[in-house]
C-alpha cells in the first residue's frame, strides 16, 4: 500500500504537469501568438528571409522592434514589396515597437520605406495559415 504523502506528492506533481500542459497549449488554441520579427535583432537589415519555416497563423501578433529615428514599417502591396517602394495607399507604424494583428489567411507584405533600407534586407512576406 502506498503511503498518504507520497500519494500526495504523485498527485500534485500530476497536477502540476496537467496545468503546464494548459498554459502551453493556450496560445495555440485561441489561434494568436507573437512573432518578434528579426527574433532578438528586431527590425534591422538583412531580416528578409526571418519568416521563412515559421508557422504563422491568421489572428498571430508580428511585433517589429526598432529604432523609430532610424526606420519605420509600411504594410504594402506585392508589388510594392518586389520593388521596394510605396506607391498607393499603405498602412505606415512608427512607433518602434509596434504589433500587428494578421487577420484573414493568405501573404502580408511589410517594408522599411526609409531610402535605400528595403533593398539592404528590411523586408518581409509572409503567409498566414
Amino acid at each position: 500500500m502506498t503511503p498518504p504523502s507520497m500519494m500526495r506528492g504523485t498527485i500534485g506533481a500530476a497536477i502540476l504537469v496537467l496545468l503546464l500542459a494548459v498554459c502551453w497549449a493556450t496560445p495555440t488554441v485561441h489561434g494568436q501568438r507573437e512573432w518578434t520579427v528579426g527574433d532578438d535583432k528586431g527590425w534591422t537589415f538583412g531580416v528578409s528571409g526571418w519568416e521563412n519555416g515559421k508557422r504563422i497563423q491568421s489572428g498571430d501578433v508580428l511585433v517589429f522592434k526598432y529604432d523609430p529615428k532610424m526606420h519605420n514599417v509600411v504594410q504594402v502591396e506585392e508589388g510594392d514589396y518586389n520593388a521596394c517602394t510605396v506607391t498607393g495607399p499603405s498602412k505606415t507604424y512608427t512607433s518602434g515597437n509596434d504589433h500587428i494583428k494578421l487577420s484573414g489567411g493568405g501573404k502580408a507584405f511589410f517594408i522599411c520605406s526609409v531610402p535605400g533600407h528595403c533593398e539592404q534586407g528590411m523586408k518581409i512576406a509572409v503567409t498566414a495559415e
